[in-house]
């Protein structure tokens, strides 16, 4: 299977059937979302500073271990017998890298920058997200150009993200990378909920609310990294 699962065809069946399913999904996502939330917020005061003090490239190879277990390893599992337990383990893995993303937003903006750049992204993240939402619900489209794209640009995207936590890119050329990166992870979530709302069956609510947990996650760690760019 590829990081970005193919488009099928619309499920058909039962509304209420369906609405059940996107509530379970909704849910499933909101406590997935919160977890991360908690872990970040953790892992930013105990795992990043012992992750930092490794050195750059032990940092790097850090997170970019835990993108690699979230989006892949995971992954397999959550679409294989082990649904619970790969989505809870995926979403600690994006939890302690975001508590890496954190601490190095801390450094460059302080305790009060960083708040205010986490608040106003949560907030972006929630807009869009929402918007999103409301366009696939009416949408019929399958997205496949945008799927094929972002199957070739996910694992690139993913490995420069990693490796910017520690070796920032710099000037107008690490701003126009972190405005890109926004572009893309918010069309990967957009995929991502087109293909839950009318891809999934209506059984699979954990493996919905891992793709849209994920995407979420990718789309924030962006936008932060893009708030941090913009305050310098």
């Amino acid at each position: 299977m590829s990081v970005y699962a193919a488009a099928a065809p619309p499920v058909s069946g039962p509304a209420e059937e369906r609405h059940a399913f996107l509530k379970r999904t909704a849910l499933w996502t909101f406590v997935g979302l919160v977890v991360a939330g908690v872990v970040g917020s953790v892992s930013m005061f105990t795992v990043a500073p012992a992750i930092f003090s490794t050195g750059r490239w032990g940092g790097t190879i850090v997170v970019l271990g835990t993108f690699f277990l979230a989006h892949f390893v995971c992954r397999k599992m959550v679409y294989a017998g082990a649904k619970v337990p790969g989505f809870v383990l995926a979403v600690l893995a994006e939890g302690v890298a975001l508590g890496c993303l954190l601490l190095t937003t801390v450094g460059m903006a302080g305790v009060r920058g960083a708040t205010e750049i986490t608040v106003q992204a949560l907030g972006l993240v929630a807009a869009t997200a929402g918007g999103m939402l409301i366009y696939v619900w009416f949408s019929k489209g399958e997205l496949k150009l945008v799927g094929a794209f972002l199957t070739m640009a996910f694992v690139p995207m993913l490995v420069l993200m990693g490796i910017g936590v520690f070796f920032p890119f710099g000037g107008t050329f690490g701003l126009v990378i972190s405005a890109a990166f926004v572009l893309v992870s918010a069309a990967g979530l957009l995929y991502r909920l087109n293909y839950v709302v009318h891809a999934l069956g209506t059984e699979q609510h954990v493996e919905g609310a891992y793709e849209i947990t994920m995407g979420v996650l990718v789309l924030l760690w962006n936008i932060i990294t893009l708030l941090s760019r913009l305050r310098r």
